[in-house]
């Protein structure tokens, strides 16, 4: 009498529970912002995921958001983060004083 392999039995069980739980820990993307420039400013991400802003130019700088009402303002000072909870396309600026304006999006699925 044959032995069977149980081996390919588990692969798609690890794969098909892979596939169906859902995803419970959020990624956390950096945007680095230099003087006169951005690193990643236009990013996809997922909702509930948390964008942080990170001033490495050590000049003042100031993050608006264009999208909605209620679109947060604040200046970074070392760093900020934003937790995106609702799909869709959020503008940003970033305006340092001793440079032009930066402008990025954050498109959340």
């Amino acid at each position: 009498m044959a032995k069977r392999s149980i081996v390919p039995t588990v692969i798609i069980l690890v794969a098909a529970l892979a596939i169906a739980v859902p995803r419970t820990f959020a990624a956390h993307i950096e945007v680095v912002v230099n003087l006169g420039s951005l690193r990643d400013a236009h990013i996809t991400i997922n909702r509930g995921d948390h964008v942080t802003w990170r001033n490495a130019s050590m000049e003042k700088a100031h993050l608006a958001f264009a999208t909605g009402p209620d679109a947060p303002q604040f200046w970074i000072e070392g760093t900020a983060t934003v937790t995106f909870e609702k799909p869709g396309v959020y503008e940003y600026y970033v305006h340092q004083p001793q440079a032009r304006i930066l402008h990025g999006t954050v498109t959340v699925k």
